[in-house]
């Protein structure tokens, strides 16, 4: 369901400039419409439980600041890499064979405890998001890493997976691990923003790895350079 800036505002009981800030600075979950800014239900709900640790101003106001770490989600891929033909039947299965295989490329990764983490996330709110992709990540980010990854995984089969409204089958992980929690609400947000273009989600579901770094560095290029201050 689309939700308008008014309905975020709303239902985050914040003001609407509140919520054109966390647009602006790409903190929460958004795209566009006619030249309206957008909100998918499922998106806005699943940003609500990884945020709840923080009040929703504390969010909008840290995240405005500068960080060292540009947000660049083609280089986040690069650094936790795209997996393919991976086995497992069922959730568990999956996400255990991926952080396996993920643990041997990405220096000092934990998987046992990150497996532990994540599994401790989907029994609090699942991650599936539509279009057979979900999101699975840890509930404490910083215990795992000091850099900030993204690892996309495509499974051998789809499997089931539970979201907000019903289960789903889901052939694709895309596992981010940002070196804090309040970088993750950027990072998950500014993903999102991406996978609504649809060249982007079909590029992913079949390019190659080259393939899918120049187009979604083209498309970052393209859609996070036109967000200005609304007037």
């Amino acid at each position: 369901m689309h939700l308008s800036v008014k309905d975020v505002a709303k239902m985050l009981n914040v003001s609407e400039k509140t919520v054109y800030r966390m647009v602006r600075n790409e903190t929460i979950p958004f795209y566009r419409v006619g030249g309206q800014w957008r909100f998918d239900r499922r998106h806005i709900r699943s940003w609500l439980a990884d945020a709840g640790q923080f009040t929703v101003r504390t969010v909008s106001a840290e995240l405005t600041r500068e960080d060292e770490e540009t947000i660049s989600i083609t280089e986040f891929i690069r650094r936790g890499g795209i997996y393919r033909d991976i086995k497992g039947r069922t959730k568990e299965a999956a996400v255990r064979a991926c952080l396996d295989i993920i643990g041997k490329a990405v220096p000092h990764l934990d998987a046992r405890r990150l497996f532990d983490s994540i599994m401790e996330r989907e029994r609090l709110c699942p991650t599936a998001i539509g279009n057979e992709l979900a999101m699975p990540h840890p509930r404490h980010f910083s215990r795992f890493t000091t850099l900030s990854y993204i690892a996309l995984c495509f499974l051998e089969q789809p499997i089931p997976f539970e979201s907000f409204d019903k289960e789903q089958m889901v052939d694709t992980l895309i596992f981010i691990f940002p070196r804090s929690e309040l970088r993750f609400l950027r990072i998950q947000a500014k993903l999102l923003r991406l996978l609504k273009d649809e060249q982007v989600l079909s590029m992913i579901k079949g390019g190659s790895r080259g393939e899918i770094y120049d187009l979604l560095s083209s498309k970052e290029a393209e859609i996070f350079g036109k967000i200005h201050s609304p007037t």
